[in-house]
């Protein structure tokens, strides 16, 4: 072999522990752990059901990108339902006023993507609805936006009389239907997307809705036709301030 043979060797193998490390860096795929609090924000307003969680991601292995986010609850009777993600809050410090005190700082971060790193945990409150419900209440509402934008362009317009309108009352009926939630245990399954490879543990919760639980939410319902005056005439001439029931069950992990 010719020295200049040789020299082409060592060179290669001055390579190789580099190559090796690329080539474990992409086989090695990221392992998502989800880590959340023990109780989460169980509701149902004009936007539906909803189902709010604080959740942290314990990463290993290589950051990663999640473009989506979606929890999928099961009935014990066999019903399913899915909720999306469509806003997040992450505490990012904490700031001290005069008047208040020591007080959380939170930011607002885009359901777009988030990005988690191996470097540091942290708690991301993410707030859910349910996909169906918000696709279907779509239609309702752009028939009573289709009547209001009429009756303004005739003059007619007038808040207490539009919210007795026939496109109204189908709004707040369909509102009024779409309450989902039942007696018995819900099993929590989360599923998040990423444009690369990844693991998933500890995402299989459950946690048990009791009579009592169910009738307090029932009662919003009550409440939707009050909420819709308070958005259309305001807080000032509503008769009263609009307050939700929610329920904090036991969040336990299968």
């Amino acid at each position: 072999m010719k020295f200049i043979d040789w020299i082409a060797v060592l060179g290669a193998l001055a390579w190789t522990p580099h190559l090796i490390g690329m080539i474990k860096t992409w086989l090695t795929k990221s392992r998502i752990r989800v880590l959340t609090n023990r109780a989460p924000e169980i509701g149902f307003t004009t936007h539906g059901s909803i189902l709010n969680i604080r959740i942290a991601f314990a990463v290993e292995n290589k950051d990663i990108v999640v473009s989506d986010l979606k929890i999928r609850l099961k009935h014990e009777s066999g019903e399913e339902r899915t909720f999306e993600w469509q806003g997040i809050t992450q505490h990012v410090g904490k700031m001290t006023t005069p008047d208040a005190g020591v007080m959380p700082f939170e930011k607002e971060q885009s359901v777009l993507a988030i990005k988690l790193n191996q470097k540091e945990i942290e708690e991301r409150f993410i707030r859910c609805q349910e996909a169906v419900y918000i696709s279907s209440k779509q239609q309702y509402e752009e028939s009573a936006i289709k009547k209001m934008s009429y009756l303004k362009s005739e003059n007619k317009y007038d808040p207490e009389s539009f919210l007795r309108e026939q496109e109204m009352t189908e709004l707040y009926s369909f509102n009024k239907h779409a309450f989902p939630w039942k007696q018995g245990k819900y099993r929590v399954s989360v599923e998040i997307k990423s444009p690369e490879e990844f693991e998933i543990v500890d995402s299989e919760m459950e946690f048990l809705l009791n009579p009592i639980d169910v009738e307090e939410l029932s009662k919003n319902k009550d409440l939707i036709e009050g909420e819709y005056r308070r958005m259309l005439i305001g807080t000032e001439k509503a008769e009263k301030d609009v307050v939700w029931q929610w329920r904090y069950p036991t969040l336990t992990t299968i």
